[in-house]
This record gives structure tokens, C-alpha cells and sequence, in this order.
């Protein structure tokens, strides 16, 4: 079975929801902060105003994203590798062509929107068909598609499942989710294919007909294609997997916590605390100042900068002092239209792409709404309101030019056309809107 460009990659749109922070008046923005197609600065009052109309009318659209997997739709499916959920879920196109299906990681940033605008019940429906996804195929797939089945993505379902507790108050999911979360962590990214000699876990794929192991095994990471991982992520431990983990082992000490298992709470605690302090003592460059990616296999730290630099100020695990000399970073990838994945356009580890999609000049709706909650984590919120007003700007303005939200855009040039590794971004909803709706609560607190 060939797999398209569209199968490989996660739909990103979901996180790109301009909105979901907090909305409050903000000083004006600086002069260096131009709308796309205008020759005068944003205005404060008009941004928001015109990121409002966008947030309006990503709450119109969830209803008509949803999308099912049902035995019909898997006796209509035209590719025939449609695979069953048993609840409606957003997919990472919406309703726009691309991406059909529920993918791992881009439904938890939707979650964070559709919680903002209080549509619980599709979080909760997201959350028992992943749950159901571990209980069937040992860890929430890339995307419900028979091509997926061969990996997971970045373990983030714990997250859904914390945030959602905290909205809705529902005991049910909480002890349906505790065995399949534990079961997820345990045996899958903590199992002989994922866990490494150093305590860390890797990405890897168990068995992809149309990638290479180094590709797919990409995949796993939602990461495919960037330069950052040096041509081979199975030798690496990357950071925002790892940082995810910590996350998740919270979660599940504080499912344990709320059942009153307070030996299982402790062993949570100390395995995150554990692997948090693994990610700085192989993670962290002392001399600069930074967090890099690390090759267990020839032990040494990766010389690629990239935005996963902040996902661990993101979960709170970084020292104050340590957050203070990341963020002096930050003007490595801040350009006039958002944050550019890495800092500049390292060379592509694979000669079939000239151009990788998670590089420098892309702009990435995920990453602005890690990015800004670090930031925001660590309060420095006029950096996290700079950051993401630019980014803003640029999804509002080609929302309105083109009528779309798109799977990634430009930081260096503004608009959506990026140098193109596979294919060209295409019009979506997914986590997209969710940025748009997360980012835009940052840019106007």
C-alpha cells in the first residue's frame, strides 16, 4: 500500500484555533508589527476585534467537523483503511478535505479549544475513542487509518484527560481512563521498543510499508519531517516526547490521588520527577544556556536549535534559572509573523526532500500554544503576548485573504507558502483553530 503525503503527516490544523487564553485589553502593538498587505502597524483594538470574528466562527464549525467511524462509514471508506471509533471526533481537516481522521496528538490541542468553548462532551468523546485505541492497538495510534497502526505520536492524552477533570468533574472517565493511561505508559512508551538505556524513551515504528525506519519512526515523533533529530530519531530521546511523559505521569499520580491510592500517587510522583530530572542532565547545555536534542548512542547533544527548547519550562521543569537563559533564546526564532520552528534552515537529513516541514521559515500552530504557555509559566507575559500577537496577525489576515485556516504558515514572510518538502500546506481546522483560539486568549491577556 502506498502512503500519500497526506497519510505521513498529522493534521496540524487543530492547532491552530486562534484563541484560547484569556481576553483582556493589551497595549498597543509596536511598530515593528505590521498586518500583512497593510503599510500601517495592527492596531491593538482591530486585531482583537478582527481575531474575535475569527474565534466566532471557529465556535460555528465544531459541529460541522465532527466526523464518524462507524461499520458503515468503514463499508463506505473509498481507500478501504479506515479503522472503528466508537464516537463522533473532530478530524484534523474538519471539515475541510484534508485529513479525514482523528490524529494522536493534534486532538489534544483541539481539546484545549473545544474546552474553552465549552464543548465537553466532544472532549470527552475524543478521549474514550483514544482510550479505546490503546485498549485495541497498545497506545493511541498516529491516526485511525490501517497505515497507522505501526505508531503512536507524542503521548499528550493524559494532558486531555487532566484538563477535562478539571472542567467537567466526571468520576466515570476518570476510572475508565486510569487503566488504559497506565497500560499506554507502561507497555508502550516505556516497553523493550521505546524506553533506552538512559531512562529516556525514543520514537521508533513497528513496521511501515512505504516509509524507511528512520522516516516513520519520524512520524512517531509529529515531528515529520525536520532536521533536529540529525537523519535518525531511534538514536535520540527528543525532548517534548519526554516532556509529555512527565506530564503523563502526573496525571496518572493525580487519577491515583483522586481514588485514594496514595502508595500508586507516590511512585507517579517520583517516576515523573525521575525522568524530569533525566531530561536535564542529558538535555541541558550548561555553557549555553539551552536545551538540545541527545544522541544516546554517540552520547553527545545535538547542535539544533529548535522550539522543543521550551517544552520543558511548557510542564514547569526547568529552574527559574534555567527558564531565564532559555528565553534569552527566543529572539532565535521570533520573526515578524510568529516563531519559526528552528532557528535557521539546517541542511535536510534526507536528500529526497530538499525542504523540511518542521524548519525554519515554518510557523506552527502547536508550537505557538506550547510556546506562549511556557513563556506564561514563567511570567514573561509581554514576551508571550509579542510572540503570539505576530503570530495572530498573520492567521487572521490569511484567514481573511484566503477564506481558509492553513496547516502551517510563513514567520519570515507572512501568509501560508512555505518552501515545499512534500506538499504544499493545505486548508484546515483541527489544531489550527485551536491555536488560533489558545494563541489569541495569550495575545490579549
Amino acid at each position: 500500500m502506498k502512503q500519500s503525503a497526506a497519510m505521513t503527516r498529522r493534521s496540524f490544523v487543530t492547532m491552530a484555533t486562534a484563541g484560547a487564553l484569556g481576553v483582556a485589553t493589551a497595549p498597543a502593538l509596536t511598530s515593528s508589527l505590521l498586518v500583512p498587505g497593510n503599510e500601517t502597524p495592527a492596531g491593538q483594538d482591530d486585531l482583537k476585534v478582527r481575531w474575535q470574528k475569527l474565534d466566532d466562527a471557529i465556535r460555528s464549525w465544531w459541529d460541522g467537523d465532527l466526523r464518524h467511524a462507524n461499520e458503515d462509514d468503514i463499508r463506505d471508506d473509498p481507500k478501504k483503511t479506515l479503522l472503528y471509533l466508537p464516537y463522533p471526533y473532530v478530524s484534523g481537516g474538519g471539515s475541510e478535505s484534508a485529513f479525514p481522521e482523528i490524529y494522536g496528538w493534534d486532538t489534544q490541542f483541539t481539546n484545549i479549544a473545544l474546552i474553552d468553548h465549552g464543548r465537553f462532551e466532544i472532549v470527552r468523546w475524543h478521549i474514550l475513542d483514544q482510550l479505546f485505541q490503546i485498549d485495541r492497538y497498545g497506545m493511541v495510534l498516529n491516526g485511525n487509518r490501517s497505515f497507522y497502526i505501526s505508531r503512536g505520536q507524542p503521548p499528550l492524552l493524559a494532558m486531555s484527560v487532566e484538563n477535562y477533570l478539571a472542567a467537567a468533574k466526571n468520576d466515570e472517565l476518570a476510572i475508565r481512563a486510569y487503566p488504559s493511561l497506565e497500560n499506554e505508559y507502561t507497555n508502550y512508551w516505556n516497553g523493550p521498543a521505546h524506553l533506552t538505556p538512559i531512562g529516556l524513551s525514543t520514537c521508533r515504528d513497528s513496521g511501515s510499508d512505504s516509509l524507511s525506519p528512520q522516516q516513520a519512526a519520524e512520524c512517531e515523533t509529529g515531528l515529520d519531517f525536520t532536521p533536529i533529530f540529525d537523519g535518525d530519531v531511534r538514536r535520540c530521546v527528543p525532548i517534548h516526547v519526554n516532556v509529555a511523559l512527565v506530564r503523563y505521569a502526573r496525571v496518572l499520580a493525580m487519577l491515583a490521588e483522586r481514588f485514594g491510592w496514595k502508595q500508586k500517587a507516590d511512585n507517579w510522583r517520583k517516576e515523573a520527577q525521575q525522568r524530569a530530572d533525566k531530561i536535564n542532565e542529558y538535555c541541558w547545555d550548561e555553557k549555553v544556556g539551552c536545551y538540545f536534542e541527545y544522541d544516546y548512542v554517540r552520547k553527545q547533544r545535538l547542535p539544533y536549535y529548535s522550539l522543543n527548547v521550551f517544552w520543558p519550562l511548557w510542564e514547569g521543569i526547568a529552574s527559574e534559572s534555567q527558564a531565564r537563559r532559555v528565553v534569552e533564546h527566543l529572539e532565535k526564532f521570533n520573526r515578524p509573523f510568529g516563531l519559526t520552528f528552528t532557528d535557521k534552515n539546517y541542511p535536510s537529513p534526507y536528500p529526497e526532500y530538499v525542504a523540511n516541514e518542521w524548519a525554519y521559515p515554518e510557523a506552527w500552530p502547536p508550537q505557538h500554544i506550547v510556546v506562549g504557555q511556557a513563556l506564561q509559566r514563567y511570567g514573561y507575559n509581554d514576551k508571550a503576548r509579542e510572540v503570539c500577537r505576530k503570530y495572530i496577525a498573520n492567521v487572521v489576515d490569511t484567514w481573511e485573504k484566503t477564506g481558509h485556516l492553513w496547516e502551517r504558515y510563513n514567520a519570515v514572510e507572512g501568509g501560508h507558502t512555505v518552501p515545499i518538502e512534500r506538499q504544499p500546506p493545505r486548508p484546515l481546522h483541527g489544531f489550527t483553530s485551536a491555536s488560533a483560539v489558545v494563541v489569541g486568549r495569550i495575545a490579549f491577556s
